[in-house]
């Protein structure tokens, strides 16, 4: 079975102390389950402005889920696709844009 799209979504979001616009993409597929993706899901949801990541949660293979913030990762506890929205629009918020 290949990848199957479940959700995407991308938008143009400002942020709220200087006016950037910057690019929120969210892809979630459904996967086969396997070592690599244990609860059958890969993800990519990152907010980026031309050359640069502001942040990002995603799971891809070696590294399994982990967090994007600036240049530095850190590991994510996914439990479901409802938590990983919410806490990646919550990092968002955090960062200063306007959702």
């Amino acid at each position: 079975m290949k990848a199957i799209p479940i959700f995407q979504q991308k938008r143009l979001i400002a942020h709220s102390g200087t006016g950037e616009i910057a690019i929120a993409e969210l892809k979630i597929w459904k996967v086969p389950r396997s070592k690599d993706y244990p609860q059958g899901v890969k993800f990519s949801l990152f907010l980026v402005r031309p050359g640069e990541v502001i942040l990002g949660v995603d799971n891809h293979k070696p590294k399994g889920p982990h967090l994007h913030l600036g240049t530095a990762e850190l590991p994510y506890l996914y439990q479901n696709d409802e938590k990983l929205q919410a806490d990646f629009w919550n990092l968002v918020r955090k960062a200063g844009y306007l959702i």
